[in-house]
């Protein structure tokens, strides 16, 4: 669901301004979710260099004037939706979503979503890191691209500090395609924010660029300062943060992707729900099988007090205690809709030590035995 133009051209759309919300959006939009018209312009370039018909594609994402037009540059700002359908309509275009940070060929629709599956039951940051670039590699064997494997964690333990690489190893960027490159960034930083369910906490963005103007645009967008004239561009975070849980799961995973790439390149796109409720889920989800974890384990996967978890679940109408069960009897539930599983072997996957106990807490959850529910689904079955 993502995409960018292939790297060689050099007309590819920045990241949002920072000053976005203090200049008058161009079309209907909101002040707080628009960016510059001229991002919008570089996606149309590529349109019109493909030989695609601009009008018709301005009409399929809903804007009502060209952009390219000398009687339209007085307006400066469009909204980020409408960005982001074009973002979506040009990989249809051009079947593409290489967008500057996969392989040097173009990669199939799909691939982003593929990618995702691929890392989303990661344990941590830097699990999901290590196996993004293991996917991106793969992929380029399929394609003959050859080149050095991708190495996106570099450790500086004497600073305590974790540098990211997004970029081709073999093409790590330069002055020339510094627009596409940040761009990649900044969706980088804003994935794996939503992936862990927060702000990375950076140290420090580095670019290649020299220009003082990236500086001054790009410090407010990634709330960190920004280095200039560095050998590459990538993100540095504290060490620790590459031990951020993730949050996600496939069904939140699934909601994101119906959006994308809206929640990469939004300045006001939340990274979840807002809710805490998902995320506690999304831990205890990846525990099946194993003792699940205390809400003292879950507090502190989250960076947060075992208090401060009660509190915040109180106030969203929930529990620990009630997330836990609810998410067994889903489980349950589940598994005993496939009759190649013994209910024995159904209470060992669902973490409990024997069959009694198993019993026991179905009973109390649907007031039937696991037999008696079984039974009764094969019933309505037969009866349909």
């Amino acid at each position: 669901l993502l995409n960018a133009p292939p790297r060689p051209r050099r007309d590819h759309a920045a990241a949002p301004e920072p000053d976005a919300v203090n200049r008058q959006p161009g079309a209907a939009g909101d002040r707080q979710d628009s960016m510059p018209v001229k991002a919008v312009c570089s996606l149309l370039r590529v349109v019109s260099q493909h030989g695609h018909d601009v009008d018709e594609v301005l009409q399929t994402i809903g804007l009502d004037f060209n952009p390219l037009l000398p009687a339209n540059q007085h307006i400066d700002r469009v909204p980020t939706k409408i960005y982001s359908r074009l973002y979506r309509q040009l990989m249809v275009l051009l079947q593409d979503e290489a967008f500057g940070m996969m392989v040097p060929e173009r990669s199939p629709p799909g691939t982003f979503r593929m990618m995702c599956l691929f890392i989303i039951h990661c344990k941590t940051l830097r699990q999901a890191l290590l196996r993004t670039a293991e996917f991106f590699d793969y992929c380029a064997r399929f394609q003959d691209a050859g080149g050095r494997r991708r190495q996106p964690i570099a450790e500086m333990p004497d600073h305590d500090l974790a540098l990211l690489r997004f970029s081709n190893p073999d093409n790590p960027g330069d002055a020339e395609s510094f627009a596409a490159d940040a761009s990649v960034l900044y969706m980088m930083y804003r994935f794996y924010s939503w992936l862990v369910g927060q702000n990375l906490p950076l140290h420090s963005v580095h670019f290649v660029s020299h220009d003082p103007r990236a500086q001054a645009q790009h410090e407010p967008l990634f709330g960190a300062p920004v280095e200039l004239g560095q050998p590459e561009n990538c993100l540095l975070l504290p060490l620790e943060a590459l031990e951020l849980p993730v949050v996600q799961n496939e069904s939140s995973l699934q909601t994101f992707l119906k959006s994308a790439p809206y929640p990469l390149i939004s300045r006001t796109a939340a990274f979840d729900d807002g809710t805490l409720t998902e995320k506690v889920r999304a831990i205890i989800n990846s525990e099946f099988g194993r003792e699940l974890p205390s809400a003292q384990d879950v507090a502190d996967a989250l960076n947060i007090s075992a208090r401060t978890l009660h509190r915040r679940l109180q106030r969203e109408g929930s529990s620990y205690q009630a997330l836990k069960d609810n998410l067994r009897k889903d489980a349950a539930l589940s598994y005993l809709q496939r009759p190649d599983l013994r209910i024995s072997t159904i209470a060992l996957l669902m973490g409990f030590q024997d069959s009694g106990a198993f019993h026991r807490s179905f009973k109390k959850w649907t007031g039937l035995s696991p037999g008696q529910y079984r039974r009764q689904l094969a019933e309505r079955e037969r009866g349909g």
